[in-house]
């Protein structure tokens, strides 16, 4: 995973580099816009494989399960591919803000069906609990996208290069996924009865519909900021995807992290699913609780850092081309940190199954995010946008937080205390360290922020991390009963 986000860092800044921000932001809208439909195509039903495969599998049902979705997955993707080349010169406008791409919108449209299918099958691996599939079909794709795309570039600096080596890189990436646990998969024990189609669908589509509408709103939440700048800032298109240019470089370094707290949280889901079926919730409650803390405290110090040293990043990475982007960089990193923050949270709701009542914080937050776009762009133009975006975000946290809270979740102090943190970015890169510093000893020696639990599963980390590490440094380690050990690490 570190790999494939490196190569993706360096992908993006050699984007930046070899591309104006003109058409730097039309690749930003396309990718935007890509990311939005393809869960919406779907309607939701690979968002719900991390719930709902394990309660199938349980019941012998997992290749009845298999077959139905991705029976539905075809036909909802077709249709969709469908509608975006039917309506190409809408498309078009939406996009870049003229009707002259259509020939570019039918490429979308292929490039849509890769990454749909590519989509489907890491929410199935997700589910089915194979992380190191996931990792090595990501690493794939993360590369041969950066080796198509860059080649193909150094001919034709233009959107149509990138687009091809994102649609091959997910095709290639997904077929090899295929490859590798198909005959596993097919091998799966056949059901012993008939599961009713309506039991089947009745429960799942339910929980998919809101899976669907949360994934709806939090893309538009996501990308909103970017169409009212084209549409509604009163720029002429060319510039207005300048400022979009702009606002894609100051969020290369905060995106990986939002790309970290969802494979984070695809992750964590299914064994949250597997406790909270098997009646264990309140350690449910603490693991959410856990994984908040562990993701701001992480995040923010690694902003930090990034705020340390974004001039270097700008003006010598980006090659002095994007220096409005560094202007809005700590609201971006701000946003994008707190985003983050929610993406774990809202895995609570999901396993205790008020999948559409996380709806209503990202639908309240787009809103808001409209409501201070209209307000504050004219103002301060793309400022504005950056900071309504951050503030909207905040706004969805906590409305999520109070929302699991009524339904069960145990908030402590060091949840809220921590899920305000990443406000310190805002102030600047010396106050924001000199915050996180102060707080880190806090965090490790006394109960402000973590538990007394937390802090016993913190040392045994510890313990665990310095046993693997010490004979890669060649350091002596004190010599243990291998029994003892192995029953304390249990």
């Amino acid at each position: 995973m570190v790999a494939q986000r490196s190569i993706g860092f360096g992908r993006g800044i050699l984007f930046c580099r070899w591309l104006s921000p003109e058409a730097l932001g039309q690749w930003e809208m396309v990718y935007s816009f890509l990311l939005l439909a393809a869960p919406l195509a779907v309607l939701g039903i690979p968002g719900s494989f991390g719930r709902y495969l394990e309660h199938f599998r349980q019941r012998g049902h997992l290749i009845t399960f298999l077959t139905r979705t991705a029976a539905w997955t075809v036909v909802c993707g077709a249709s969709a591919v469908g509608i975006v080349v039917w309506f190409a010169p809408q498309f078009s406008h939406l996009l870049f803000g003229n009707y002259e791409q259509e020939r570019l919108v039918q490429g979308i449209a292929l490039c849509l069906a890769a990454i749909i299918l590519h989509h489907a099958l890491t929410s199935l691996l997700i589910a089915l609990r194979l992380f190191r599939v996931v990792s090595a079909m990501n690493f794939v794709h993360s590369m041969l996208f950066a080796i198509l795309a860059l080649g193909l570039l150094a001919f034709n600096a233009s959107v149509s290069s990138i687009l091809i080596g994102y649609g091959v890189a997910c095709l290639v990436a997904s077929l090899g996924a295929i490859a590798w646990v198909g005959p596993g998969l097919c091998q799966a024990e056949q059901p012993v009865d008939i599961l009713p189609q309506s039991e089947f669908w009745s429960r799942m589509l339910r929980f998919a519909f809101f899976v669907w509408l949360t994934d709806m709103l939090a893309h538009l939440f996501a990308i909103v900021d970017r169409y009212m700048i084209l549409h509604v800032s009163g720029m002429p298109s060319v510039e207005a995807l300048q400022q979009v240019g702009y606002y894609h470089g100051s969020r290369i370094v905060p995106l990986l992290l939002v790309s970290f707290a969802d494979m984070f949280s695809g992750m964590v889901m299914p064994h949250l699913s597997h406790d909270w079926e098997a009646g264990r919730r309140a350690h449910v409650g603490r693991q959410v609780n856990f994984s908040i803390k562990l993701t701001s405290l992480g995040m923010v110090g690694f902003g930090v850092g990034v705020l340390l040293f974004s001039p270097l990043l700008f003006e010598v990475a980006l090659a002095g081309k994007y220096t409005a982007g560094l202007a809005v960089l700590p609201w971006t990193l701000t946003g994008c940190v707190w985003f983050g923050i929610y993406v774990i949270a809202q895995n609570y709701l999901w396993c205790a199954e008020h999948a559409r009542l996380a709806a209503i914080p990202l639908a309240i937050g787009l809103a808001v995010n409209i409501g201070l776009n209209i307000l504050l762009l004219p103002l301060w133009g793309l400022y504005g946008a950056v900071v309504a975006t951050g503030i909207s975000t905040l706004v969805c946290l906590a409305i999520l937080l109070l929302m699991n809270q009524h339904h069960g979740l145990k908030l402590d102090r060091g949840t809220w205390l921590l899920a305000l943190l990443p406000a310190t970015l805002v102030v600047g890169p010396g106050l924001a360290a000199a915050a996180w510093v102060s707080l880190v000893p806090f965090a490790v020696k006394t109960n402000l922020i973590f538990t007394n639990h937390e802090h016993v599963v913190l040392r045994r980390w510890y313990r665990v991390a310095k046993e693997k590490i010490a004979p890669l440094l060649r350091l002596r380690t004190p010599t243990t009963n291998p029994v003892t050990s192995k029953i304390h690490t249990s």
